[in-house]
This record gives C-alpha cells, structure tokens and sequence, in this order.
C-alpha cells in the first residue's frame, strides 16, 4: 500500500507539473498592411470633391492630438504627421486612443469625405486598420493668431491663440442639463473682432463650467464649418483667461459689447417710428446682442429704428477706424451705418443733424447665408471725420412685405 501511495504522489506531482508548463498558443497578431506610405496633404490632395472609396492600399502616419475622456469628442479624433497636416478621423466604435498616441491607419476601404468644409475619414475600424506604434508623442500647439489662420492649411491642426477674449461671458460652455449637442461662442483678439467659434458638447465634463470673463491663451482643434472659423477645446486647463481685457484700459476711443444687458448704457440711444407698436425696435437678445427685426406674429410690420452712440471726441486720434461684428438673416433690407459731426446727441436724428451713410463703406456685411454667426465689419477708416463731436448711428427698416433680422455687437472705435 506504501509503493502504491507514493507512486499515487509521483504521478500527481508529474502531472501539476506539466499543468503549471503548458504552453498555451500566442492569440493571433493583427496584422494591418501596410501598402504605400504617403502624407495626409497626399491623401486629401486625391480628394475628388465627393464622398470617395480609396481602393488603393496606402498608409499614413500621425499623432493623436484628441482623446475621449473629457466628453468633447465621441468616436472620432484627430491626427496630426510631422509635416504639420492634419485630418479629422471617425471610428466604427468608441474607444482606444489618447493624446500623445503616434498611429499608423492603413486607409484602403475608409470613406473620405469633405464635411460642409472640414475633411474627414470615415467608417474607421480601431482593430483592423489602426496600427498604435508609441505613446507621449505629443504635438506641440502651432502658436498663431485668428487672422493667420488658413482655413486649407491649418484645418484639424492643433492651435493655440494668444491675447484673446470670449465675446459673451457670464454663461456656461454649454447646456449640461439637458445635454444639448452644442452651444457656441465667439473669441477675438485685441486687435481685431473677427471671431473664432467655439464650439462645445453638452456631454464635456466642463460644459457647465462659466466662460472665463479675462483675456488671455487657448489652445484647441481648429475646424471649419462652411467656411467659418471654428475651434474645439480639448482641455479645460489649456483655457488660460486671466488677463485684463482688450478694453481694459486698452487705449479703445469708443467700446460697447451690450454684456450688460442694456442698449442704452454708455450714453447709447435708440428711436423708433412703425405702424405696429414696438415691431421693429432694437432690442437685447440672450442678455448680450444687440438685435432688430420687425416679424411678429407670422407678420412684417413697416418701421425704421435708430441706435445711436453717444457724442464722441476723436480730437486727439490720429488714424481712428470703427469695426464691429454682425449677422443678419431673411430677406429685407439692408442694415444701414451713418455718421454725424453735429448731432445734438439727444433727438430723433431723422429730423437733427447732417448724417453722411457709411453703409458702402464697410468691408464685410454678412450676407444671408441661412444659418446665424458674426463676421467681423472690417476696419471702416474715420480719419477724415476727426472732430470733437463725432456720432455713430445703425438704422434698421422693414417693410410690410418684408424685413431682416439684423443682429450687432462688439462695437468699437480704436486706432
């Protein structure tokens, strides 16, 4: 019974032995082909204008320089080769790649697609077309400011613009209660109002944090939506706001951006005349925007209505110029700008002073484009109009039969 026992113990520690060494066989590799390499510019440059297949087997490099994990972005992001291009990617599923992750995508299969502007790969499989090399490959943000930005060049780039400012302040990134899929804002800089949108999902985790009120850095994705400017934060903490804005002590002769909630502050007046009471009068819209329309009630009512800007002293200017932003929709006709050197400053200037119209003169006038968004006015020269006295006024009219919803802000006076 002993030898039996102990043959019993041999043969147990044999086989534990052999159990604890199997070799178990190595899960298949993905093996993604590789084919030709060629540059992102390459592939968009064989971009034929429509939704294309590439057949070809091609394969680019890049940078991921956008994750999942702050709620901004959602199965897709954004790569970048060492030659600065860059393109937007969008994935099958959720999930994979961070910031800072170098990839190789073998593109053959994947759709390519102009998105009203902004370049795409589409229908990405992660597991079979996706190659991760290495990890911490971060790209360095391309410092530059909104006016250098090209809207070909720098598309699904990572930016980062110095010395500007939120337009509108005092609301949240977005609509974190109800998730709503986007809520925009303008920045510009210190030197001119054009705007850069930004854009922000109700799914950020910091869509309910306030806009910062201060002047200062930001960087993000830059992307394009029919032709405008627009950008995409991917991190909180790159948001650095905490200078002193543009009008702070800034040198600005005249500067009114309504984010008090009053059209009339500053020494601002407005006059109206119209068939409908109150249709057509300038009006404050989501407590920062200077708005006119006269549709109500499925209805256009006849009408003509003044903002007027206080009396202002460009005696010690030398090259003084007025810019401002503005966005207008429906047809009706066209917001018209006017400036006076002997307004009294308190009556209707339909019957006082001698106004000169200024409307041709200004560079961009945004057209009716069927979707709302400020375009900068351009600098509109007052040299010649330099006096103690010099008054600014818009005049909106509508018609019975029609009229334009005309929307202005960011009015300012520099040189």
């Amino acid at each position: 019974m002993k030898k039996i026992h102990n043959l019993l113990i041999i043969i147990s520690v044999t086989l534990l032995y052999f159990s604890c060494n199997k070799q178990y066989d190595d899960p298949p590799v993905n093996q993604v082909p590789i084919g030709d390499i060629i540059l992102i510019s390459d592939l968009k440059d064989m971009f034929t204008g429509l939704p294309t297949v590439i057949d070809s087997s091609y394969s680019i490099y890049g940078n991921i320089t956008t994750e999942e994990t702050n709620g901004n972005f959602y199965k897709e992001a954004f790569m970048q080769d060492n030659s600065g291009a860059g393109i937007k990617l969008e994935f099958k599923a959720s999930g994979g790649l961070y910031i800072g992750d170098s990839i190789r995508i073998n593109v053959q299969g994947i759709t390519m697609k102009d998105d009203d502007g902004l370049m795409v790969l589409e229908n990405i499989d992660l597991d079979q077309q996706v190659v991760k090399i290495a990890t911490e490959k971060f790209v360095v943000p391309n410092e530059t400011t909104i006016s250098q930005l090209s809207i070909n060049e720098d598309q699904s780039t990572l930016i980062k613009l110095n010395n500007v400012e939120f337009s509108d302040t005092g609301n949240t990134y977005a609509d974190a209660i109800n998730l709503s899929s986007w809520q925009d804002f303008y920045i510009k800089d210190c030197n001119s109002v054009d705007p850069v949108e930004v854009r922000t999902s109700g799914y950020a985790n910091f869509a309910s944090d306030t806009v910062p009120t201060g002047n200062g850095s930001i960087v993000g994705i830059f992307t394009v939506y029919r032709g405008d400017k627009q950008l995409i934060i991917r991190d909180i903490n790159e948001v650095q706001m905490d200078s002193s804005r543009c009008n702070s002590g800034g040198g600005d002769i005249l500067y009114k951006d309504f984010d008090d909630g009053s059209l009339t502050s500053g020494g601002w007046k407005t006059f109206w005349s119209g068939t409908n009471p109150n249709i057509g009068e300038w009006e404050i819209l989501f407590g920062n925007i200077a708005k006119a329309s006269n549709y109500s009630n499925f209805n256009n009512s006849a009408c003509e209505s003044w903002l007027v800007s206080p009396n202002i002293d460009l005696n010690s200017a030398i090259a003084p110029y007025l810019i401002f932003d503005n966005d207008t929709r429906y047809n009706g006709p066209q917001l018209e700008l006017w400036i006076s050197s002997n307004y009294d400053g308190v009556s209707n200037p339909d019957v006082q002073g001698n106004w000169l119209e200024l409307t041709s003169f200004v560079p961009n006038w945004d057209p009716d484009s069927n979707d709302w968004g400020f375009v900068s006015s351009g600098n509109i020269d007052l040299t010649q109009f330099i006096s103690s006295s010099v008054t600014i006024a818009y005049k909106y009219i509508g018609t019975d039969s029609d009229g334009a919803t005309w929307e202005v802000d960011n009015i300012i006076i520099r040189e």
